[in-house]
């Protein structure tokens, strides 16, 4: 399954735009590096996620076969690690 769409399919991002956006700018790694949106993921990959207040780290057990309940996603993904970002001051 391509990146963008997984991120979309397991809720960690609000749409694909979004997904290929984060991947354009650096914000998306899998397995340490920087992706097009159309790459494929496969089980075991792991993927770091840089949101604007937090780093996620996931690494994927399952590859869903469409959209995920926010329920059911930890079904696919297992957190390896989740940091807090500062913001800095403007």
């Amino acid at each position: 399954m391509r990146l963008d769409v997984l991120l979309k399919s397991l809720c960690l991002v609000k749409s694909r735009n979004i997904a290929r956006k984060g991947c354009d700018g650096g914000f998306i790694k899998v397995n340490g590096r920087s992706v097009k949106p159309s790459r494929d993921v496969r089980v075991g990959d792991v993927i770091q996620i840089a949101y604007p207040e937090k780093i996620l780290v996931v690494e994927i057990i399952e590859i869903p076969r469409g959209q995920v309940s926010k329920k059911d996603r930890f079904d696919y993904y297992r957190v390896k690690r989740e940091e807090r970002r500062e913001l800095p001051f403007e």
